[in-house]
């Protein structure tokens, strides 16, 4: 009996050994049992650089990989024993998905015992950001707004500062450690820590005062409706002074390659029974707001106003993937925004302008010159 085994748990796998048969007609087993990866195809981001394989094989095997961009410290070994071993991928710059095709071949039977895994790598980092997103050091805007960014380097951001004139307004200081997968901030001294996925990105950040996370806008049935139509990040405060970001998407893809704009958003300032909602409309450019490390949406409303979580996108949902050109407020008033690109496509200077409501001329006016 050939015993072919493609894709099981490594339990799977002594049950196997220990079941398996042979007659006279076929005399041998061959096969591949892994216990890591679980499914033939693991998505990773264009800033992914290590994963790992745990396999076992009946007989001698070796492995054919076919991509240069993927590589394993072991290409071949004996049968009948665990192999566990670290892949190293490159970060992916090509500004496209790209994917490594790696098959497993027992050596004394290859035509009838392999088996093969994929890992698909995004063009875009955990955050949205594409994978050849320049990082932005530093914002001066002519406000007297300062804007300064550290990231590591997986291009995951490390820490923000945020200055008005002499003033301060935010301080964050962001760690990931890889041993629990837990990243945790420092907000103006306050800490908050979550865990995180492959994407790096916080579950929800819990602190002794506050939260910050994803939650649902509403419901149907008595479930939460996807995030593909509508979702809320929200900022709670044991306090009860809240402050939630509701964005509609209208049923938009989410994933992480996708273009994806929200139609509208609004903004509800809650404290205790007292609630101010701001309302807001966005039209975009052609220009792709992926081409830098931080979200320039963020920006429009000037510093006293930016959330420095999603100008880091440490929650990439709300990274619309076009830059706005108008954002009208629910009074009427708006602002318009005209970027300026480098060359390789990341904003050079961000020209904001707002207006009263019915007003033709600006009433104040904002140039943001961008550091890399």
């Amino acid at each position: 009996m050939k015993h072919i085994i493609r894709q099981f748990s490594l339990g799977a796998a002594l049950l196997a050994l220990t079941t398996s048969c042979l007659n006279n007609d076929d005399p041998y087993n061959a096969g591949f049992v892994f216990g890591r990866p679980l499914q033939p195809v693991t998505a990773i981001f264009a800033n992914t650089v290590e994963d790992s394989i745990q396999f076992m094989s009946y007989g001698p095997w070796y492995l054919v990989r076919e991509a240069s961009w993927c590589t394993t410290t072991a290409t071949q070994g004996q049968g009948g024993t665990v192999y566990s071993y670290p892949l190293s991928f490159e970060q992916n710059a090509t500004g496209d998905s790209r994917h490594a095709r790696l098959t497993f071949y027992d050596s004394d039977h290859p035509d009838d015992a392999h088996a093969t895994i994929f890992y698909w790598q995004h063009a875009t980092r955990g955050d949205g950001s594409l994978g050849l997103a320049a990082d932005v050091r530093a914002i001066s805007g002519s406000d007297g707004s300062r804007f300064e960014f550290a990231y590591d380097a997986l291009h995951r951001p490390t820490q923000l500062r945020i200055t008005l004139g002499e003033t301060q307004l935010r301080n964050l200081t962001i760690s990931y450690n890889e041993a629990d997968s837990t990243i945790a901030v420092s907000d103006n001294g306050q800490q908050l820590s979550s865990k995180y996925g492959r994407d790096w990105q916080p579950e929800k950040l819990v602190g002794l005062t506050d939260t910050v996370g994803y939650a649902s806008q509403y419901y149907q049935n008595g479930m939460p409706v996807s995030a593909s139509f509508a979702f809320n990040l929200e900022h709670r405060h044991a306090n009860g002074q809240n402050r939630y970001y509701a964005y509609l998407m209208g049923g938009q893809n989410l994933s992480p390659d996708s273009l994806h704009c929200a139609d509208s958003l609004r903004i509800a300032d809650m404290q205790g029974q007292s609630t101010l909602v701001t309302k807001m409309k966005m039209e975009y450019s052609k220009m792709d707001n992926r081409y830098q490390s931080i979200d320039v949406n963020q920006l429009i409303t000037g510093a006293e106003q930016c959330d420095p979580y999603q100008l880091l996108s440490l929650f990439r949902y709300t990274r619309s993937t076009s830059i706005v050109s108008l954002l009208t407020i629910g009074d009427g008033s708006r602002y318009t925004a005209e970027a300026t690109l480098n060359g390789n496509q990341s904003v050079k200077q961000l020209q904001v302008n707002r207006y009263e409501a019915h007003a033709t001329e600006p009433t104040s006016n904002v140039t943001y010159s961008f550091e890399y």
